[in-house]
């Protein structure tokens, strides 16, 4: 179970997501705290936005065949996939973090990386909203998001643990072909 969060702790935390996120001030990153039980308590963000990245979902699977699934099954599923989605990268970076001889930046990286997943949630709902979502994306605008997303994950990776652009982005193009794993095993289970 996780421990629990105060709404000041929230709030104060998003704020600094929310200015990570956005404008990278390396000062921000202080606030998101560097020990185990920080880490830990960052699982409360992507519980926070669960009901945004659901309608995201509902949004991108309208008049798809995965629309056609039976609703029982298809939030089994989708409660499932996002269960791992916020689950495997942090689980990997256990490991990788040891592999790096940087154990002692894991903390504040898996804080600062599930805490930032509030802003990135919040603006593709708000692009979900204002663009739509057709055929599955959110066209230019979602490009650009996942875009920034990726150069932002790079910068942080290269910050916290110290490293070279390529061994940065080589971890950030893990998590993102994981993710696009974890996607696809999601469509089929639902589409059969």
């Amino acid at each position: 179970m996780l421990p629990p969060v105060s709404a000041a702790e929230i709030v104060a935390r998003t704020q600094a997501a929310f200015k990570l996120f956005l404008t990278f001030d390396e000062k921000q990153l202080e606030r998101f705290g560097d020990e185990m039980s920080d880490a830990v308590k960052s699982f409360w963000a992507p519980i926070l936005v669960l009901p945004l990245s659901l309608w995201i979902t509902l949004m991108r699977d309208a008049g798809t065949v995965v629309d056609q699934a039976p609703l029982l099954p298809r939030l089994i599923t989708e409660l499932s996939a996002y269960a791992i989605d916020v689950v495997y990268w942090p689980l990997a970076m256990v490991m990788i973090a040891d592999l790096l001889q940087k154990p002692e930046s894991y903390a504040r990286y898996i804080s600062a990386y599930n805490w930032t997943v509030i802003p990135i949630t919040v603006i593709a709902t708000g692009l979900a909203a204002v663009f739509g979502v057709t055929d599955g994306t959110m066209g230019l605008p979602g490009v650009a998001l996942m875009f920034w997303i990726l150069l932002f994950r790079i910068r942080l990776a290269r910050k916290i643990f110290d490293l070279n652009v390529g061994v940065a982005v080589a971890l950030v193009a893990g998590d993102f072909f994981l993710g696009l794993l974890v996607s696809a095993m999601r469509a089929g289970v639902l589409v059969g």
